[in-house]
């Protein structure tokens, strides 16, 4: 139970940021430009991707459970940071507090996913996509809370209250795991001294797979992180905006469900892809949204639409390239951060010359190249294939 209750406090914390945009660029809250807006996760890309890659390796080399604890330690720095940094907003120290806050989040990020993923199933073994399906809806149950939850909190003149309860959530967790052995067999074998694990060949067919995820993470970062930006811009009240975040993320969430129901019943290919061009249209349709109604219908839209072509290709991949599978999942999760980061600090920077409602138009452009990519992908999977719940499922 521990572990899908770390995922929910993992969907709370990874969500903060972006849930918080309307604030960290208000005029009467840390008044960041866009440019600086954007900038703040450049740290939390670069760490996210650092700790992906790492984490096959710790794991080898240390308990997973010393692992999980750096990750949540991690984690609730980066929460206490957000909250401490409040008093100081208009202090020169705010923004360094923050970069170093996201920071600690993309670390937290790229060793707690994967380990709360590795235990999840672990402990059952025989129904490993079911323990992973309740893993991620947990955790896409928390990135919907995170933005209602400062929309709630905002109201009551205290959104903070959603970084604080994160990191004292996140401090119980850690004294559970503590309390716990959390101990799994034949995890974190190590090799022979001296041996050496030969260098792996990444097939040409690979870069496909990561091509398509970057351009998946700028889309669904487009919505994530400018999102709320873009509805305030158009005239829709702040708190309104963030219940329009809190709906795309819960749509996400509702969307893999259903997709991981269905798949049983209609290939998962044919779903795919037709993704792509539904993400396409919701980038299309979002700066035209200009009511508080025709955002949340919008955001609902685009999280359905989103929901289920990251697992996919995830799950594509390891069916794929089985030979290189934890190369291939860590290495497709980095893709996915790239275009997050991409779209996270490039839209900020581009905002200089280029208007939001047009960079939504460009997202669109470039999800349709994503698009033409799934085919590719599409076209190496077995008739059997079906929706792979992938320890990786949670943006």
């Amino acid at each position: 139970m521990t572990v899908y209750v770390i995922g929910l406090f993992q969907g709370l914390s990874l969500v903060a940021f972006p849930a918080a945009a309307t604030i960290l660029t208000s005029k009467t809250g840390y008044d960041l430009s866009r440019t600086q807006y954007g900038l703040l996760f450049v740290p939390q890309v670069a760490l996210a991707i650092g700790g992906s890659l790492a984490l096959p390796n710790l794991a080898r080399r240390l308990p997973l459970k010393w692992v999980l604890l750096a990750g949540l330690v991690s984690n609730t720095v980066s929460m206490g940071l957000l909250a401490g940094s409040v008093p100081l907003k208009t202090d020169a120290i705010a923004y360094p507090m923050l970069l170093v806050a996201t920071a600690t989040l993309g670390l937290g990020f790229g060793l707690t996913l994967g380990s709360i993923s590795t235990y999840a199933g672990a402990f059952m073994p025989e129904r490993r996509d079911v323990a992973l399906t309740a893993l991620n809806v947990l955790l896409g149950l928390g990135t919907a809370l995170s933005p209602f939850l400062i929309s709630l909190f905002t109201k009551l003149g205290q959104w903070w209250y959603l970084p604080l309860l994160a990191a004292a959530g996140l401090v119980v967790l850690i004294v559970l795991a503590l309390a716990q052995p959390m101990g799994l067999p034949g995890l974190g074998s190590e090799r022979p001294a001296g041996a050496r694990a030969a260098p792996a060949r990444i097939p040409t067919l690979f870069w496909v797979f990561a091509g398509a995820l970057v351009i998946y993470g700028i889309g669904e970062t487009m919505f994530g992180n400018w999102g709320t930006t873009l509805l305030v811009d158009k005239g829709v009240v702040a708190t309104s905006a963030q219940n329009a975040l809190a709906v795309f993320w819960a749509a996400v969430t509702i969307g893999r469900f259903a997709i991981a129901v269905v798949s049983d019943r209609v290939r998962s290919t044919y779903i795919y892809v037709v993704l792509p061009w539904a993400i396409a249209v919701a980038l299309v349709l979002a700066p035209l949204a200009h009511t508080a109604a025709a955002g949340i219908g919008v955001f609902a839209f685009g999280g359905l639409a989103c929901s289920g072509f990251f697992p996919m290709t995830i799950g594509y991949g390891e069916s794929t390239f089985p030979s290189i599978v934890e190369l291939a999942t860590g290495w497709l999760i980095a893709a996915y951060q790239v275009g997050y980061g991409l779209a996270a600090f490039g839209a900020g920077a581009l905002q200089r010359v280029v208007s939001l409602p047009a960079l939504f138009r460009v997202a669109a452009a470039a999800v349709a190249v994503m698009g033409l990519l799934a085919l590719l992908v599409a076209r190496q999977q077995r008739p059997s294939s079906a929706l792979s719940v992938s320890p990786a499922t949670t943006t």
